[in-house]
């Protein structure tokens, strides 16, 4: 009975660390493009369908690049390898934004962690993708890999000074015909950083373990009385 109790006790302490390293809310909405073609803006043209994506600055949202491109990969989302992505088709005019979401709201001297992932789709002319925030770069352009590589993380750090809303902007410098294919995913802001729990997790998870050892403890000093 007690060997349960502190394994349950374990347990909740896990439970707990999963729900505090959450507590943070993601401030993107739809960065995972679960929800389609909405709340977000972009400067290419939407497509759908079976070879859709051939014209440069032209996007899709669906589950594999091969869908709307017949010469691009197949593969799945990052979020769960069988959801929805960002396909794009790179354009050939500079300055263009590939993804854009305005008027987010953010509190003001605090450090953020944007995140997004990256994926190729043809292995021609790699997109070079620059980040931005209140028209301001963040971090440093993102060339990426081959199709063998994956998904690929980008990941900065922004600290929102002043600022009480931001405007974050994805465009790319690759401004190549052939080639300059790619997906995107879970996009992310957030006070949490990605992957990492926040300091309330590990104290809820110190104290699940603390509990347990005391309970071992107790069991071990029963035994021998």
């Amino acid at each position: 009975m007690r060997t349960r109790f502190i394994f349950a006790t374990a347990a909740v302490a896990v439970i707990a660390l999963a729900s505090a390293a959450h507590a943070a809310p993601n401030l993107v909405t739809n960065g995972d493009f679960e929800a389609g073609n909405t709340a977000f803006g972009s400067d290419y043209t939407f497509v759908s369908g079976p070879n859709a994506a051939t014209p440069p600055a032209v996007y899709a949202i669906d589950t594999s690049p091969h869908n709307v491109h017949n010469s691009w990969a197949s593969f799945g989302d990052h979020t769960t390898g069988s959801g929805e992505m960002m396909i794009i088709n790179g354009s050939q005019d500079g300055g263009e934004r590939v993804w854009f979401q305005n008027n987010i709201v953010v509190d003001p001297n605090t450090t953020y962690f944007f995140s997004t992932w990256i994926h190729t789709s043809f292995d021609e002319a790699p997109a070079q993708l620059n980040f931005s925030i209140n028209i301001n770069a963040i971090g440093t352009t993102f060339t990426a890999g081959s199709i063998a590589d994956g998904w690929q993380q980008f990941f900065t750090t922004w600290n929102s000074g002043a600022d009480t809303v931001a405007n974050i902007a994805l465009v790319n410098q690759q401004l190549a015909f052939s080639g300059n294919d790619f997906a995107l995913d879970d996009i992310s802001l957030s006070t949490a950083r990605p992957g990492v729990p926040e300091p309330a997790a590990w104290a809820l998870l110190i104290m699940g373990f603390g509990c347990a050892g005391a309970a071992l403890r107790r069991r071990r000093m029963l035994a021998t009385a």
